[in-house]
């Protein structure tokens, strides 16, 4: 097995346990079971045929090639409840998306770093050091929904497609290697065989972890993840202030020296929080009242509460 269908292997089984989906019934158990499954034969022909459009199994392809970059830079938490309490709160968010049928993943990084992702195909992280800035469910509910609308709007997917024009012109091939039949059920359970460990798949990795890691979404892909997190947090039920709530928290705790540098990839990776906060209020003048904050179920969830970023 080589080194990259190791990763994804050992991260499926990291995720096994905090996997959700909004859509149909894979069971963790069934999951793993995919993850196990070996690598099959390829035909050569299917380099002739390289598409420059990315559906969906390869967006989900994708995303688990992200998650296993993820994986090797930050440690996963090993806290069940916690992190199916985050799922929860994510999937419900999720099934009021514009993709409510896609499977999505959520998992809880090991780091007082102040930082969220999302990776193509469904996959979204938080940090224990953003957990321990949240204050309630409406505010984690609000942070995810952001998280979910890059995901849904298919923001990496346009940012991919161009890398993969300019791939396939210089002539890189799609086929080295498919998963076998099975991995990741997509939409109504249309099963996954993409072509991984494959020249224009790694090309197209590496972008995709420079856009998590590195250069993050425009401001024009921030703000729109912002409209649409705020509407699916509210289509859910949550107050639809908690993501400006946790913009206020980011830039106050970002303008104290001690702990500038939690917040400076957050920054990094998610540009133009003055203007993104000004936006939310302008949101919140014209959203109905009410909606649940669920402070008291957020604080037993966090019993075991992450401690708040310090040096």
């Amino acid at each position: 097995m080589n080194r990259r269908a190791f990763g994804l292997v050992a991260l499926g089984l990291a995720l096994v346990l905090v996997g959700c989906e909004s859509g149909g019934g894979m069971t963790p158990g069934t999951f793993l079971g995919a993850m196990t499954q070996g690598v099959t034969g390829v035909n050569p022909a299917d380099v002739q045929g390289a598409s420059t459009e990315i559906d969906e199994p390869e967006e989900i392809e994708l995303g688990r090639s992200v998650t296993t970059a993820i994986g090797s830079r930050y440690k996963l938490l090993r806290d069940e409840p916690l992190t199916r309490y985050v799922a929860l709160v994510g999937t419900a968010v999720a099934m009021q998306s514009d993709r409510p049928d896609l499977r999505y993943y959520f998992g809880v990084l090991d780091t007082d770093e102040v930082n969220a992702f999302a990776a193509p195909g469904g996959y979204v992280f938080i940090t224990r050091g953003t957990l321990a800035l949240i204050r309630d469910e409406a505010t984690l509910a609000g942070v995810l929904g952001h998280e979910i609308g890059h995901i849904a709007l298919r923001h990496h997917v346009k940012t991919l497609k161009a890398e993969k024009q300019a791939a396939v012109g210089k002539g890189l091939g799609t086929t080295a290697a498919r998963i076998g039949a099975g991995f990741i059920p997509g939409i109504g359970g249309t099963v996954t065989n993409v072509a991984v460990n494959s020249p224009l798949m790694n090309v197209m990795t590496d972008k995709a972890v420079d856009v998590v890691f590195l250069k993050g979404f425009s401001r024009v892909e921030e703000g729109e993840a912002d409209v649409v997190g705020f509407k699916y947090a509210a289509r859910a039920g949550y107050d639809p202030g908690g993501l400006r709530d946790f913009l206020k928290a980011v830039q106050e705790g970002g303008g104290q020296p001690a702990k500038s540098s939690f917040f400076g990839k957050f920054v990094a990776t998610h540009p133009g929080a003055d203007e993104r906060l000004k936006e939310q209020e302008a949101q919140l003048k014209n959203a109905p009242a009410g909606g649940r904050r669920a402070a008291a179920r957020f604080q037993q969830a966090m019993a075991a509460k992450p401690v708040p970023p310090t040096r």
